[in-house]
């Protein structure tokens, strides 16, 4: 076959831009520069088949230009993959494997761990500092956690990306377990016998820094700085310590029946209403990255509900049992949240 785009070598994805320094035990990224940043070249190619809109993209390669140097990606199925590897093309300029719901975990940890015994034994050159990230959707988190806790446990140094669009959006728009209370999807219908889906939403990142994990971390495409230095700590952390876990809320126009153009404003408001907070945990130490109180710009969730078409209905007089009982959740997450960022000790 005829190679229509060059891979990347290690040379063209480390510009050296990106530079950490540690300061009263806080991890801070120093000379941010967007224009600079723009230099780290795309790891995932435009032109693949996403939906126009979709936050997919624009998350990843935020998180790719906090990580320099050769990395490695394997992508649970999903929409991810599917739009990025129409046979015989693909969008990714890097080593790329594809695997299962079930089994991504346990075969991106077998390729770390083949990797690293390679290297001892003077198979493979050691000074490769190859990054291996793992790319799944809430769904591929339905279906295949079991091996993530696994990998978590064992601890191998990888970092594994989940960007959480609400949904199963690549087989029609059907809920999964981190679909929030009271939205629609084509399997939580609305209407006279259904109000939406009819329990919370699981909080994976919570459940991934219960395993223990050198560093936990969520982030949100359009706060750029906080996304970029969370992935730079990624990165380090998972060279350093071990296994790695970050989630993103990833918009999806068509699932969410919203416009592109207000994709920005509806995820700021997810993060301001305290649904989706942005935080990290460090071995152990969870730090509130985005306070909206202290910004004055906490709002009710009622405020980001509104804005999608998923959860219009959830604005009619005969759906506020509904809101009220989410905002009770989302209240009891983000006050539990701040008593761990108050005490380390928690």
């Amino acid at each position: 076959m005829e190679r229509i785009v060059s891979p990347l070598t290690k040379e063209s994805q480390s510009p050296g831009i990106i530079r950490l320094e540690t300061k009263d035990d806080e991890i801070l990224l120093k000379g941010f520069n967007k224009r600079k940043l723009a230099a780290m070249p795309k790891r995932i190619l435009p032109g693949h088949g996403a939906c126009p809109g979709c936050g997919i993209f624009p998350s990843l390669n935020t998180v790719m230009r906090g990580i320099e140097g050769n990395v490695v990606v394997l992508f649970h199925t999903g929409c991810a993959m599917v739009v990025t590897t129409g046979y015989p093309f693909s969008s990714h300029r890097v080593t790329y494997i594809h695997n299962l719901f079930q089994n991504g975990a346990a075969t991106m940890s077998g390729l770390v761990e083949a990797y690293h015994t390679l290297v001892r034994k003077g198979r493979l050159p050691g000074d490769e500092d190859i990054t291996f990230i793992m790319v799944t959707g809430d769904g591929g988190h339905d279906i295949g956690p079991g091996p993530s806790i696994g990998a978590a446990i064992r601890g191998h140094k990888m970092i594994l990306i989940e960007y959480d669009n609400e949904a199963y959006m690549n087989t029609g728009t059907q809920l999964s377990f981190t679909t929030p209370l009271g939205h629609q999807t084509s399997t939580s219908g609305v209407g006279p016998g259904e109000r939406g889906k009819a329990f919370h939403h699981k909080d994976t990142a919570q459940i991934m820094a219960a395993c223990h994990i050198p560093y936990v971390f969520t982030g949100i495409e359009s706060n750029a700085r906080d996304l970029v230095r969370k992935a730079a700590i990624a990165q380090k952390m998972a060279g350093e310590e071990g296994f790695v876990f970050g989630k993103i809320l990833s918009i999806c126009p068509l699932g969410w029946r919203t416009v592109e153009k207000d994709s920005v404003d509806i995820m700021q408001r997810a993060v301001d209403c305290c649904f989706f907070p942005l935080y990290e945990v460090t071995k152990g130490i969870t730090r509130i990255t985005y306070n909206p109180e202290e910004k004055g710009n906490k709002v009710p969730v009622i405020e980001w509900l509104k804005t999608m078409g998923k959860t219009r209905h959830l604005t009619k007089p005969e759906n506020a049992d509904i809101v009220e009982e989410f905002q009770r959740e989302v209240d009891r997450r983000w006050y539990r949240l701040k008593a761990l960022h108050d005490n380390p000790m928690l």
